[in-house]
């Protein structure tokens, strides 16, 4: 049964936009680890909230909802990389974004994220940098919560030995940190 009373789906994206375009931003940035291309995959979540919006039932939260379409089109975008053979598990992290210019940790963090695989990386960027609930992130990525809490120790477990090593970012030379 679809919700009765309902906004436009304009003015719905536009809300959606602001109250979560930067969380959403900053988790496919992190996935993805390229600022041109989270720009792209958020474009298309948005445009995806636009057309869908007629058929949101309301069985879920908005954010779920949301956070589900954001999920399924990084996905899409990971498929097309892979289907072009880009590799994204070491790719080189871009360093146009003011937020991890900010801190050095910050960047330190970010570039140690490259080096988890996807889903671990995900489970990170929600579950620690965005402080999303463990029940939260099992809705996002349709995962039981074991999984997410398991998937969360592995990375971390991964991280801090990166990060104590000081083995996953090294500048290359030329580049602007």
């Amino acid at each position: 049964m679809l919700v009765a009373h309902r906004e436009p789906a304009s003015d719905a994206a536009k809300r959606l936009f602001g109250q979560y375009g930067d969380e959403v931003y900053q988790y496919v940035r992190f996935t993805l680890g390229e600022a041109t291309e989270a720009e792209d995959v958020v474009q298309d979540v948005f445009l995806e909230v636009l057309r869908a919006w007629p058929r949101f039932r309301g069985l879920s939260s908005e954010k779920t909802w949301l956070w589900s379409i954001a999920r399924h089109r990084l996905i899409d975008h990971l498929r097309r990389l892979s289907r072009l053979g880009r590799d994204l598990s070491r790719r080189e992290t871009g360093r146009d974004d003011p937020m991890a210019r900010d801190i050095a940790t910050r960047v330190d963090v970010e570039c140690s994220l490259q080096y988890l695989p996807v889903a671990q990386r995900q489970v990170v960027i929600l579950r620690i940098i965005q402080d999303h609930t463990t029940a939260e992130v099992s809705r996002m990525l349709g995962w039981p919560q074991v999984r997410v809490r398991v998937t969360l120790h592995r990375a971390l477990k991964v991280l801090s030995s990166l990060l104590h090593d000081g083995e996953a970012c090294v500048v290359k030379e030329g580049a602007h940190p």
